[in-house]
């Protein structure tokens, strides 16, 4: 990896960090999008695109609830996918490296935010003497130091780390390598199955049947099995059409002003 790569990496999980605040929700830090940009910096976008979308099925169920700090998932997808692609290796090494990192930055942003809380003492006392271009400066100063901080550690980890994480990649026993892989084919759908039990009602299970048979028997040809599925699904629809249709307030109104002979 060239010193120019390695900066304008250092780049992308620097910005990751800026979703939510300073650009809003724009999904900069999903794996997909890092990915992806990860392949363009070291020219195999392929590659980094489908790296990125198997660690995105992994962090789909990622979600921060209250107090419960979410993972580093754009650090940590930059960095993995990043090492999966100069290494010449597959997801399960993104996995490999990308886990461990996302949870060491989500620390650090936590230890970082703590720092800035002693700075919200000067912004109560700019506000109460009206200096507001002080609080912009404040604002400026804590994106610079994260962006600052991000590229840093990230480039000194792919730059200066590159022979260590090549001989760690490359002395993996087979065994470890094994059950990387195993990892990385289970836990994408562990990561569709979180996301699954905090949106999925009773009512859309028909249609995920439907999408998923579509999408697992494109282009290979329909077996009995999945022309099962589908025709199961298609009637849990109807039941489900029917039964909201007799329960409808409208429908029973209409059953009870029927016309009665005299």
């Amino acid at each position: 990896m060239t010193l120019i790569q390695a900066i304008l990496i250092g780049c992308v999980a620097a910005l990751s960090q800026f979703e939510g605040g300073w650009l809003g929700e724009c999904k900069l830090r999903e794996p997909i999008v890092t990915g992806f940009l990860v392949g363009l910096i070291l020219g195999d976008m392929k590659t980094g695109l489908i790296i990125g979308a198997e660690l995105q099925l992994i962090w789909m169920g990622a979600t921060g609830i209250g107090p419960t700090a979410q993972l580093d998932i754009g650090t940590g997808g930059t960095i993995g996918a990043a090492i999966a692609i100069a290494t010449g290796t597959g997801v399960e090494t993104a996995i490999a490296f990308g886990l461990p990192i996302a949870i060491i930055m989500q620390f650090i942003h936590t230890m970082m935010l703590t720092a800035y809380s002693g700075l919200m003492i000067v912004v109560d006392k700019k506000i109460d003497e009206g200096k507001f271009g002080y609080i912009f400066g404040i604002h400026a100063l804590c994106g610079g130091m994260d962006f600052l901080m991000y590229s840093l550690l990230t480039f000194m980890a792919l730059f200066f780390g590159n022979d260590l994480i090549e001989s760690m990649v490359n002395g993996l026993p087979d065994w470890a390598n094994s059950g990387l892989t195993a990892v990385a084919a289970i836990l994408p759908a562990m990561g569709f199955a979180l996301l699954l039990n905090i949106i999925l009602e009773k009512d859309l299970i028909p249609f995920f049947i439907i999408g998923f048979i579509l999408a697992a028997y494109s282009g290979i040809g329909y077996t009995m099995v999945g022309i099962a599925a589908l025709a199961g699904a298609i009637a849990w629809i109807i039941f489900i059409l029917k039964s909201s249709n007799a329960s409808s307030p409208v429908l029973k109104s209409a059953q009870n002003d029927e016309w009665e002979d005299d």
